[in-house]
């Protein structure tokens, strides 16, 4: 097959209600031309849609561009949140693992929220040097919004615990450092915990911040991080998908790199599994378990698509490949967890593994549909791969967590803490 030359795209935020801007194809920091337009139009502010513009030589003139944005429909937006009376504090953690320069860009960005009253706790998780604490002692003293709390053992399920061990807040909202924070991204999240405590959590729409190379392009093909413009409420009730994969498929749900919690309700599940996540022989997974638990212990999780993040994807096509790899590892590890927490549950995956096969293999799946036409076969294999191998890199990680002491994961030990313990939420 022949791969065509990969021009870069532009990134644009642009709402039908305020003035088009003149778009040119030229690009200023690689002396080259985009080839195309990425843009996500808003209607008033609420986003509504996505629309990918080829650019050529031309300048596109604000008439064509809203000619081109204006045919992308609103639709329904899905059922209006129940918004708590009064909005609660909330704290926001960050864990990291010596990006320093990642970090104060997302820092920046959750500085300028619009939400009235929060802060951010940073856990530098497993540092290799100093970096994190010296930024945020020369950078972020001054504000009084940013703590923070170093946690010497990898892993990022350990990493948010410790994190969760210093919140005070009835709201704790989590994101990642190679993120860019829409300005209403908090507002957004928070928004849903409604007052008769029904929400347990809420998750985020999740935007390309580049698409530079091919294999940020290539990533945001194969599903990105988006779950769509539509508001979505999900429990085992009325607000229950049909199919027989659910609530198993969690990426439905949303992702770490944009989730907020009713905190009592994330402590009531015990927190995250210390023995997933990046930086653990599982790789990943910690996020999906979270919002398992969270639906099945009977609250409801609400996606949320006015709460945005600009995600950096990897740019090299290496860098991809461990991605599948590791997203695929996550997935077989989380599934893993739902067997090894509840062994009745291999019964229901075994009723819903064909189903399962056709979402991940078949050629009218949505997940095949949407891959472009230059998207390598070896990828989509790496997170098949990736997925095998989740299941021993689980069981690998229980082991090594059990070999540490206090129990399998953080979770068996969160669940034993006095009540006393818990400041609020």
């Amino acid at each position: 097959m022949m791969v065509q030359e990969y021009r870069p795209m532009l990134i644009a935020d642009i709402d039908l209600e305020g003035p088009m801007p003149v778009i040119t194809p030229q690009h200023e920091e690689a002396g080259a031309e985009y080839g195309g337009l990425f843009c996500l139009v808003r209607k008033g502010g609420r986003p509504i849609g996505i629309v990918e513009i080829p650019l050529s030589d031309e300048t596109v003139t604000p008439d064509d561009l809203r000619a081109r944005l204006g045919m992308v429909e609103g639709g329904d937006y899905g059922p209006p949140p129940q918004r708590p009376s009064e909005l609660p504090f909330a704290n926001v953690v960050i864990a990291t693992r010596d990006r320093a320069a990642s970090l104060a860009r997302c820092l920046d960005s959750i500085l300028l929220q619009d939400y009235p009253a929060f802060d951010v706790i940073v856990v530098d998780n497993a540092p290799a040097t100093s970096e994190t604490a010296d930024l945020i002692a020369s950078r972020y003293a001054g504000t009084e919004k940013v703590r923070y709390v170093r946690e010497d053992r990898p892993g990022l399920g350990r990493a948010h615990n410790a994190g969760l061990e210093q919140v005070t807040a009835p709201v704790v909202a989590f994101t990642d450092d190679d993120v860019v924070t829409d300005r209403r991204w908090l507002s957004a999240l928070c928004q849903n915990f409604d007052d008769a405590g029904r929400t347990g959590c809420v998750t985020g729409l999740i935007l390309p911040a580049e698409l530079e190379t091919r294999a940020q392009y290539w990533t945001e093909k194969h599903g990105g991080f988006g779950k769509g413009f539509a508001r979505k409420i999900f429990d085992l009730g009325e607000h229950r998908p049909e199919g027989p994969l659910f609530p198993f498929t969690a990426g439905q749900f949303g992702s770490g790199a944009s989730m907020a919690f009713r905190t009592s309700a994330l402590r009531a599940i015990g927190g995250f599994d210390s023995a997933l996540g990046a930086g653990t022989p599982a790789r990943g997974g910690d996020d999906l378990a979270s919002f398992f638990a969270i639906i099945q212990a009977g609250y409801q999780l609400v996606y949320e698509p006015e709460s945005i993040v600009w995600h950096h994807h990897r740019r090299s096509e290496d860098g991809m490949r461990r991605q599948a790899f590791c997203y695929g590892m996550g997935l077989g590890a989380y599934l893993t967890k739902t067997i090894v927490d509840k062994p009745a549950n291999v019964f229901h995956l075994a009723r819903a593994f064909p189903a399962g096969i056709r979402h991940m293999m078949g050629s009218s799946s949505a997940k095949v549909q949407r891959l472009p036409d230059d998207y390598p076969p070896a990828l989509v294999w790496q997170e098949r791969l990736g997925i095998l191998n989740g299941v021993p890199g689980y069981l690998k990680s229980l082991r090594a967590q059990k070999r540490a002491g206090g129990g399998n994961t953080d979770i068996e030990q969160g669940r034993t803490l006095r009540a006393s313990q818990w400041k609020s939420g």
